[in-house]
């Protein structure tokens, strides 16, 4: 039994100073380097997920110490808000039970996880309105000057380059594309994570039900207060709520895809209509806002419960 405990034990903080490491390599400035700082959640997800909280607690631990050691206590900062943070919320939720009845409890859904994620995001963007609140021209001119300085470094060999229409493309969307694309790495991590377990015997949760997966009620309430903001006519304020309207579709989104799963398997070869739907996607903007408004409205059409799916007939929370 001991030696079980330390051997979990010695890997969960092998796992952390792995995170650490792969987290310190987006830092190189090297796109290698970059991608697999992308992963830097993955290590502590697996441990976590598959031994449970006590080791997730010791993997995130040994990576809050691994990068103060690789780099210094700023980093550090970044870390425990970027990769630790968002970990212990995974951990934490995806291996609680929650009491159903007085003699019966199951595995919290996999849309509570959506849902403090995204929350979390929302929590990112009002955090940097306040932090910049007292700055000359708010959150938008610092977002400007910081994409000034960003994108003049990178092509400081080829000043030639007008950066201008690309910064005013960026600027207006900026702080949701950054949180957005954090959730969304966030989100990939714990899938990936979740896939490998699964094929290896997952010990903790054997079973996520992506098909049911649910957006948050708060976020409708949410929406109606962020276009409330865009329709004040204050820049500022207009800013803010479109931004924040940009990380609250997420949950949306992932209600919808689910929901095209689920239609596609209707047909005879669903692999190829969502292949064909994915690639679009990737070369065009009306799909993602299609999968983000059939999300909005599943909860009154619920398609998903008049076309169950395979994955919601085998699996549950």
């Amino acid at each position: 039994m001991h030696s079980k405990i330390f051997r979990e034990t010695v890997i969960a903080v092998g796992a952390g100073f792995i995170s650490a490491l792969l987290s310190k390599m987006g830092s190189t400035g090297f796109g290698l380097g970059i991608l697999l700082a992308y992963f830097a959640l993955q290590p502590i997800l697996l441990i976590g997920l598959d031994k449970g909280r006590r080791a997730g607690t010791i993997a995130i631990l040994s990576g809050v110490f691994g990068i103060i050691f690789l780099a210094n206590f700023f980093q550090a900062i970044l870390y425990s808000v970027s990769i630790v943070f968002p970990a212990w919320i995974i951990v934490v939720t995806a291996t609680t039970f929650q009491t159903s009845t007085n003699i019966s409890s199951k595995w919290i859904p996999l849309g509570k996880i959506v849902a403090r994620l995204t929350a979390l995001g929302v929590i990112a963007i009002i955090t940097s309105v306040i932090i910049f609140h007292d700055t000359p021209g708010g959150l938008s001119q610092n977002a400007e000057a910081f994409l000034n300085k960003l994108i003049a470094n990178s092509l400081q060999f080829n000043s030639t380059v007008d950066v201008k229409p690309v910064i005013g493309r960026l600027i207006p969307l900026f702080p949701a594309i950054i949180v957005s694309s954090w959730l969304l790495m966030i989100i990939i991590n714990t899938l990936v994570a979740h896939i490998i377990l699964a094929k290896k015997g997952q010990r903790i949760r054997s079973k996520l039900n992506y098909a049911s997966v649910t957006a948050p009620e708060w976020a409708y309430w949410a929406l109606v207060c962020s276009s409330a903001l865009i329709l004040t006519g204050s820049y500022n304020f207009e800013y803010v709520g479109r931004n924040l309207a940009i990380v609250l579709f997420i949950p949306f989104l992932l209600v919808g895809l689910a929901t095209i799963h689920t239609l596609a398997r209707q047909f005879r070869s669903p692999t190829i209509i969502l292949v064909s739907f994915y690639t679009l996607m990737v070369i065009s903007s009306w799909p993602v806002l299609l999968a983000i408004l059939i999300g909005f409205f599943e909860k009154w059409t619920k398609f998903r419960e008049k076309f169950p799916s395979t994955e919601r007939k085998n699996h549950t929370e």
